[in-house]
């Protein structure tokens, strides 16, 4: 792309749409390169795409907004922070209310 960019971006169509299309193979790349992570920092994930923190930090919150990508961003440490537990958090919850049940039912047998 680089050695060829004065003639990739004469094509009008290519010049138009070529912004998109970075964002859409970022994004992909991005989403494979953090999916095994709980914690990752921005400056790896910026080195790895190629581009500014600035830049990384755009494309993340718009991922994180629009609920492609469940973490936050801790810009003081520079870290993405992943949940990746969210099928755990479920579980617990469904573990929680059996507990819940079971208590109420051995309270009410007692009572009896």
């Amino acid at each position: 792309l680089h050695d060829h960019r004065d003639s990739i971006m004469s094509d009008s169509f290519i010049a138009a749409h070529i912004q998109q299309l970075l964002a859409m193979f970022r994004t992909q790349v991005l989403l494979k390169l953090v999916k095994p992570y709980k914690r990752v920092r921005l400056e790896y994930i910026s080195k790895e795409l190629n581009i500014p923190q600035g830049d990384l930090e755009a494309l993340l919150v718009a991922l994180i907004l629009d609920h492609r990508l469940d973490g936050s961003i801790d810009q003081v440490n520079g870290i993405l922070d992943l949940s990746q537990d969210s099928a755990g958090d479920e579980m617990y919850r469904a573990v929680a209310e059996w507990s819940s049940h079971a208590v109420r039912l051995n309270d009410f047998l007692s009572a009896t």
